[in-house]
């Protein structure tokens, strides 16, 4: 400045007004300086945080565990501030319990590990009162000692100043990001903050990331597991479907080549049990598929209670008399006769798990079936079943996985028993659906219960009749003789499979029904128009060649007549519920599922040919 002076009075400009004119331009040059130094200081921070945030950027894209990266980041933030300790608290959501899982600190400055055992987070913690309480957005102190709460959990670990800021993590508290000085005290600027913050950020992305990898990672494993039962469960369908067709087409061999009578008879026998067995396979991987599908559906019916368990017990009665083991029925006085829930359901559990039981039970073993009602509110009662048996035993590990779908127990046990490792899965939602549970109690080489519980309403013919109780062999029901119930009656059988016409011609040959039978749907329109009043009944097909089994019957309600009053049963391979409801649509009365069974199709033609239900 004295240049300038010098020049003023070179300009003849008096002392006083020297003075005036350097003192103006004193301030202007020095408010100039500060400006250029406040916009000096602006800059280089702003080279600070993106030079950290590249720095973190950076180091977050490398594949290190997120422990490791986070440490890094902490690093970065206490060097590049200049700070003792730059530390990470974290909310334990299980425990409740806040503690300082990560930190940085200055190795010049010696400073001791935190103590990581933490706090409870709840009213009076500190973080909890600033965080959640009053809802700050950060928490700055200057000096410690002016604030007793904060004094009180940062002096005995040496702090005399620090700053912390919330991480919250798919918008719920996570835990805390914080810089602390241990040296000297400091006055904290909004470009400190906005560091932190920053930081704070950058952190919460990659805990973002690092639990959608943890998702990812546990989805991946989960469908691996998946498939590898799934594969597993393929090969054994494999072998649980060619098994039985091996038997299916040898015995049929050796019977077509034997001219012996006994020997056919084994062979057809042997041909009837293994059909049986292929039947149960692909029932079993249909009723998987409608679980699976979300189609499974229950059907509730009143019936005879005693009647159904005679009719699952003289399904395992062969294989129990084979293995020469000891089969014992007992049952609480208080069972209903009658019962309203879904009887072919119910039946199917019942018939899974004896059949296991007598699958794993040595020769001369033991298996007992239990049932009675445990309690019940209003009109529905809770009954309780139990199949216990003297068998092999599981271990705890495989219990874990025996009601997964597509598993066993363990890979021996297909290999050994056999069996599609769907039963109990299927038992399992079928028990669910009717309001239940299912539950496995068992030792390794101490045999095993099975037990679930129904919810189901007694029937209105409990009334009548008591059920039976203590009963080793449940009474058989009597037969009622074929010969020639449907003679004089006429039906009409639709099926463009030669064979399949065959088979039911034969079957219901002793019943003295009249059949006449078409290929194709246009085939039985024909006919059926020809003479509507000749048939009483019509079976019909669905997938056949120029009209199908949907077409043909629309075709035939379209008559009028006869054509609108005639009962007509779908008799197709089609069993999902959208296949029932696609027929009952279509104008037919009832479905027949494939492989038809005869009992089954006697009682549907006893209905709509006698009137008897």
């Amino acid at each position: 400045m004295g240049f300038v002076i010098m020049v003023l009075a070179a300009l003849g400009i008096s002392g006083a007004a020297t003075v005036c004119v350097y003192c103006f331009l004193h301030r202007r040059f020095s408010g100039r300086l500060r400006q250029q130094q406040a916009a000096a200081e602006a800059l280089g921070e702003k080279l600070l945080q993106q030079e950290l945030m590249a720095a973190l950027t950076q180091s977050f894209i490398s594949s290190d565990d997120t422990g490791v990266l986070i440490h890094n980041a902490l690093m970065m933030l206490a060097m590049s501030m200049k700070v003792s300790r730059a530390v990470m608290a974290r909310l334990d959501q299980k425990t409740n319990i806040i503690a300082f899982e990560y930190e940085w600190s200055d190795p010049r400055q010696r400073l001791q590990p935190l103590i990581r055992k933490g706090a409870e987070f709840t009213k009076g913690e500190l973080f909890y009162d600033t965080f959640v309480i009053r809802g700050d957005v950060n928490l700055i102190c200057d000096n410690v000692d002016e604030d007793p709460c904060i004094a009180r959990a940062f002096v005995p670990r040496g702090v005399k100043s620090c700053v912390f800021v919330p991480i919250n993590v798919w918008g719920q508290f996570w835990g805390v990001l914080g810089i602390e000085q241990c040296t000297c005290r400091q006055v904290w600027k909004e470009a400190d903050i906005r560091i932190l913050k920053l930081v704070s950020g950058a952190v919460t992305s990659l805990l973002i990331r690092a639990e959608a990898e943890k998702v990812l990672v546990k989805a991946k494993e989960a469908a691996e597991i998946s498939n590898r039962a799934k594969s597993n469960f393929l090969s054994r369908m494999s072998h649980e479907m060619r098994t039985p067709l091996n038997a299916v087409i040898g015995m049929t061999t050796i019977a077509r080549n034997s001219r012996s009578q006994e020997k056919m008879e084994y062979c057809l026998g042997k041909i009837s049990e293994a059909s049986l067995h292929l039947l149960g396979v692909i029932n079993d991987i249909l009723d998987m598929s409608k679980i699976e599908a979300g189609k499974f559906e229950l059907s509730n019916t009143e019936f005879d209670f005693e009647r159904m368990l005679k009719r699952v017990t003289d399904m395992i009665e062969f294989k129990v008399n084979e293995k020469r083991q000891r089969f014992i029925a007992r049952f609480d006085p208080a069972m209903p006769a009658w019962i309203i829930a879904d009887e072919q359901r119910l039946a199917q559990v019942l018939t899974n798990l004896l059949s296991n039981a007598v699958k794993f039970t040595p020769e001369r073993g033991s298996i007992t079936l239990s049932a009675r009602m445990t309690g019940g509110a209003g009109n529905s009662r809770v009954f309780r079943f139990d199949v216990t048996d003297s068998g092999i035993g599981v271990t705890e590990e495989q219990k874990a996985r025996l009601f997964a779908p597509f598993e066993q127990a363990d890979g021996s046990v297909s290999r050994k028993f056999g069996g599609t490792g769907l039963g109990l899965s299927i038992s399992k939602n079928i028990v669910e659906m009717m309001g239940g549970r299912i539950w496995l109690e068992s030792e390794p080489g101490k045999g095993s219960n099975f037990a679930f519980e129904i919810t189901a309403e007694p029937g209105k013919g409990s009334d009548k009749q008591a059920a039976p109780h203590n009963r080793q062999d449940l009474p058989a029901t009597a037969e009622k003789t074929l010969a020639g119930i449907f003679a004089g009656h006429t039906i009409l059988l639709v099926e463009d499979v030669e064979i399949n016409r065959e088979i039911i011609t034969t079957l219901l040959e002793e019943t003295g029904v009249a059949i006449d039978r078409a290929e194709d749907g246009g085939r039985a329109v024909k006919l059926f128009t020809e003479n509507p009043a000749k048939y009483a009944l019509i079976l019909m097909d669905i997938h056949m060649p120029e009209m199908n089994g949907y077409e043909a019957t629309m075709a035939i309600r379209a008559l009028g007549g006869e054509g609108a009053q005639i009962p007509i049963i779908a008799m197709t391979a089609n069993v999902f519920k959208e296949d029932i409801d696609h027929c009952l649509a279509s104008g037919m009365n009832d479905h027949l599922g494939k492989p038809i069974e005869l009992d089954v199709l006697i009682k549907r033609l006893r209905r709509y040919l006698l009137g008897e239900e």
